[in-house]
């Protein structure tokens, strides 16, 4: 059960944080790239594939270095909470 919450909690957060910096995506690399490893991640929750799942959360924990030069937007600074919630969401997915 708590891994279909945390499923579910993962999702809105992808979600949230493909609403916040999907407009972007023309206009920064970083933004592309981000789109680009949640949809790895979606994917990957679909099939439940652990493995992938790790690789996604090694590449979103550097999302802060990444973000860096664009800190002090305020759509930035609110991915980043939803990728702090996304990180605590996955844990529990591949902890179980």
């Amino acid at each position: 059960m708590v891994v279909v919450m945390s499923v579910s909690g993962a999702m809105h957060e992808i979600e949230a944080i493909e609403g916040l910096i999907s407009p972007y995506m023309y206009y920064s690399y970083d933004a592309e790239r981000m789109l680009a490893a949640l949809r790895d991640l979606k994917d990957a929750l679909n099939k439940m594939d652990k493995h992938r799942i790790r690789q996604v959360m090694e590449e979103l924990s550097k999302i802060e270095s990444l973000a860096a030069p664009y800190r002090g937007y305020s759509f930035v600074e609110e991915a980043l909470e939803h990728s702090k919630r996304l990180l605590i969401e996955l844990r529990k997915i591949v902890e179980t």
